[in-house]
């Protein structure tokens, strides 16, 4: 959740109950991280996704002052949160260019040229939009999810898509929004790390899940209720 100061992440325990993150897990991202600017941050969209492709969520928070607020920091560059094998999660926004410090508001994590890498599109107030291409090097395999309904739900808004690899599932679900005035309507991406094959199957809203299926890495695979779809 973001807010004007502590962008916090809470865990879902079960039965209604949500725990706050430990500070060192590394995802408060509640003051510059360059600059001279020590007054809290404004944050607004924020996005979980694999930008390294090594089976790990990275996190993305756009940050900007709502306008000229004093008690916040007026130069506030996005957040690029890496997570490592430990689960902490590491600032890289400097390292990887993308630390401007316009006033960002919306954004989305979506591969743009079917490179295997998720980009970063971001929407600033009275500055243009910026698009960052991912260039990371080395990144690990993947696999890209898109749903093809065919009971008017045609992209499967609601659905869940669970993928399998080395005994651990990965679970995302179809969604058409997601953060601050912004949405996206794109196949649902997964890391893969050095796994070549993985299972996928999906859970429709009022359809029972589909068997799992093995698909080869490095591609994008459409998904009906009943299976993939050639």
């Amino acid at each position: 959740m973001t807010s004007m100061g502590d962008q916090l992440l809470q865990f879902n325990r079960g039965e209604g109950r949500l725990e706050n993150a430990p500070f060192a897990l590394g995802t408060y991202a509640h003051r510059p991280y360059i600059g001279d600017d020590g007054r809290p941050s404004t944050g607004w969209h924020a996005e979980f996704g694999d930008i390294d492709n090594d089976v790990r969520d990275d996190l993305f928070i756009a940050k900007g002052n709502v306008d000229q607020m004093p008690s916040n920091a007026l130069h506030d560059p996005n957040n690029l949160l890496m997570q490592g094998a430990d689960g902490v999660f590491v600032e890289k926004g400097e390292s990887a260019g993308i630390a401007t410090t316009e006033r960002s508001r919306g954004a989305g994590l979506v591969d743009l040229n079917a490179d295997g890498r998720l980009d970063i599109v971001v929407v600033n107030r009275r500055a243009p939009l910026e698009i960052w291409e991912n260039a990371t090097p080395s990144t690990g395999n993947w696999l890209a999810v898109a749903l093809r309904g065919d009971d008017g739900n045609t992209q499967g808004v609601g659905a869940w898509v669970e993928l399998r690899s080395n005994n651990r599932v990965q679970s995302r679900e179809v969604t058409v929004g997601g953060g601050h005035a912004s949405g996206q309507a794109v196949p649902l991406h997964f890391g893969l790390g050095a796994e070549t094959l993985a299972e996928v199957r999906v859970i429709w809203p009022g359809h029972p899940p589909t068997d799992w299926f093995e698909v080869a890495a490095g591609k994008t695979v459409a998904f009906g209720p009943n299976g993939p779809i050639e």
